[in-house]
């Protein structure tokens, strides 16, 4: 007798075939979405956040006393141009500003830091600098990063470096390409969006068109925010705070580092108003008497003029190369040397 079950039996399925064709879909629609947010400028860019700076901060350990740390807030990191800074003295330059924060925690981190042994480039804005209203240095955001990037495995690290790599080649992973963006942007007009005014690079340097900003950006704003968030500290604190940052300096000091403290320009209200809350014969030049570093104010520099975006506070980002040119020319002139000099 015969099995019934035998000849019942169907064939299997196809299944390479069947995964190929999937797959190539899958890719035809990655690479036509690909190709249509590059043709909108939509990336590839990086997003300014913890782990690209984290990035930026495990590279420099791997560089001796040549590298130059650049420290502060938005206005040295939309104001100097990595690049351009490094060609000048033939030495890397490391961007480890952070926007909207104090940078004491990083001075500190880099002064106890045994790998450390190269130059600090410190921005000194008046609101991140001689402000009371400034959280505390133990709680601020430059503390937050310092303390993820702390807590880095070396697998997270490598992680960490595969997901930049990736943001860096692909347009779809900008920030201007999220689909929160751009999907109600397709909903309500049919095309793409306008990329975002602000732009990061790699070397977490920040370019920005104004012109694209959601609020008007101009010097009567800054001066706004200023009145609302500022107010200096006292006579106490600030003593206090001056110590703390001449002890952190002889620290580096004895470690060989060079420091130099650097007062970029702002607009000529925004500088009048920081000028009226935080008097320079209190601040700066208490700063310049009581630390023993290099101090360099682009008032006493008039080649440093004329470069103020609209806001009156950050540098124009189209002139941000002449400009880092100018400042790298002080800067030597200020003893900052040169990659195989004494």
């Amino acid at each position: 007798m015969t099995s019934s079950t035998s000849s019942s039996e169907s064939p299997s399925p196809p299944w390479l075939p069947v995964w190929a064709l999937a797959l190539t879909i899958v890719a035809v629609i990655v690479v036509s979405w690909e190709v249509m947010l590059r043709s909108a400028d939509l990336g590839p860019e990086y997003q300014d956040n913890r782990s690209l700076w984290a990035e930026v901060r495990h590279e420099l350990n791997r560089h001796g006393r040549e590298s130059i740390a650049l420290l502060g807030a938005s206005r040295v990191q939309r104001g100097v141009d990595v690049d351009t800074l490094g060609t000048a003295f033939g030495r890397p330059v490391f961007q480890l500003a952070v926007e909207g924060a104090s940078a004491l925690a990083v001075l500190e981190n880099l002064a106890v830091d045994p790998r450390f042994h190269g130059t600090v480039v410190y921005s000194v804005a008046p609101a991140f600098t001689f402000n009371r209203y400034q959280r505390r240095v133990d709680y601020g955001r430059q503390r937050q990063w310092l303390d993820y990037y702390t807590g880095q495995s070396y697998s997270r690290q490598l992680e960490q470096s595969l997901t930049l790599w990736l943001q860096g080649q692909l347009a779809f992973r900008s920030p201007d390409a999220k689909l929160t963006r751009v999907v109600p942007a397709l909903v309500t007009s049919g095309s793409l969006p306008e990329r975002d005014h602000k732009t990061t690079l790699g070397n977490r340097v920040v370019l920005m068109d104004y012109s694209k900003m959601p609020i008007e950006a101009n010097e009567v704003g800054m001066m706004q925010l200023y009145l609302e968030n500022s107010a200096p500290y006292s006579t106490e604190a600030w003593q206090a705070s001056l110590n703390y940052f001449s002890a952190l300096v002889e620290i580096l000091r004895a470690k060989g580092s060079d420091v130099i403290f650097v007062r970029l320009p702002s607009g000529e209200q925004v500088g009048a108003l920081e000028a009226a809350l935080f008097p320079p014969r209190i601040f700066w030049d208490q700063m310049e008497s009581g630390i023993n570093a290099t101090f360099v104010h682009s008032r006493d520099y008039p080649e440093l003029s004329g470069f103020v975006a609209i806001d009156g506070s950050h540098i124009e980002s189209p002139r941000i190369v002449e400009f880092t040119e100018r400042l790298a020319e002080v800067l030597r002139r200020n003893g900052l040397r040169a990659a195989g000099d004494p």
